[in-house]
């Protein structure tokens, strides 16, 4: 009869409780009724980790630092997902591929319709049309034949194959949340490994190309630039297009100036895995860790 009694009582006290099975749990608040010695503790879990990650933000003509900002850790501090890299990265060389490839079929290339050879009586295999893809260009001219007929047969030395290609798009689909995953992996993987500069903003006086690289070399953003054949590797991302900057990279190998918005409406992972660098504005910061902050 006891028991029964003490399991009841146990019972009762167990849903009482609420129990966290996390190895999460850093801290917890322990909230207890004063009026009530007996009442529940409630344990209330708190993340590991702080929300936001620091970075500096540095001056684009001197490389000072100017001070520290807050990033989102759910943006650069996302988990490196290479899986969901290749996938964007296919996909998206994918949508480059141009599709223009074309090769005539036999409805296409140039000869006559005749049948060659006659079925019977030669003691070879039979021959139909010469436009079979077994034979060199579809239909066989001797020389005499192509030196008179060449204003009418131009074509007819062209390959052609069984499958021939036509023109058609390479393009695949991916969902919209694998390419922000893969845009948040792209952004952490540039963080942890240091080859993310934000600075203040990206002013030049001039639309000189001198300028520019004057800035490149002074501040050795791209160490490997002198190694390089192809000069610099550095993207750098603005909120909006800015005339001088525009100008000014376009004549440097390897520096392409885009802004934010073509990252994100583009799912562009390529140019960001594809650079050494990765320079950023305090605006453009700010704009991608808002679109890309998961909700």
């Amino acid at each position: 009869m006891w028991i029964n009694k003490c399991t009841k009582l146990f019972f009762k006290r167990w849903q009482g409780y609420k129990f966290l099975n996390t190895s999460a749990t850093k801290a917890a608040i322990v909230e207890q009724n004063r009026f009530s010695p007996e009442a529940p503790v409630i344990l209330k879990a708190l993340p590991i980790y702080p929300q936001f990650l620091q970075a500096w933000y540095r001056d684009f003509k001197t490389n000072l630092p100017l001070g520290i900002m807050d990033v989102e850790r759910q943006v650069f501090g996302a988990p490196i997902r290479k899986d969901i890299l290749q996938r964007a990265v296919i996909w998206q060389r994918d949508c480059l591929r141009q599709g223009t490839h074309s090769t005539k079929n036999r409805s296409e290339v140039s000869g006559t319709t005749r049948k060659w050879a006659p079925q019977k009586g030669r003691g070879k295999a039979r021959v139909g049309s010469h436009r079979a893809p077994h034979w060199r260009g579809g239909e066989y001219f001797s020389s005499n034949e192509y030196n008179s007929k060449k204003d009418t047969h131009r074509n007819i030395f062209e390959f052609l194959v069984t499958c021939s290609l036509t023109p058609r798009s390479h393009a695949t689909d991916l969902p919209r949340q694998v390419q922000e995953l893969a845009l948040r992996s792209a952004l952490a993987t540039k963080f942890a490994q240091d080859q993310l500069v934000i600075v203040q903003d990206v002013l030049l006086e001039t639309e000189k190309t001198k300028e520019l690289r004057a800035i490149l070399d002074r501040n050795a953003w791209d160490p490997l630039a002198k190694d390089r054949k192809q000069g610099h590797s550095i993207l750098i991302l603005t909120k909006e297009h800015k005339y001088n900057l525009d100008l000014a990279s376009r004549n440097l190998q390897r520096v392409h100036a885009l802004t934010a918005e073509e990252i994100l409406d583009a799912g562009d992972v390529y140019n960001i895995i594809g650079h050494e660098i990765l320079i950023m504005d305090r605006e453009a910061t700010e704009m991608l860790q808002t679109a890309l902050k998961p909700k």
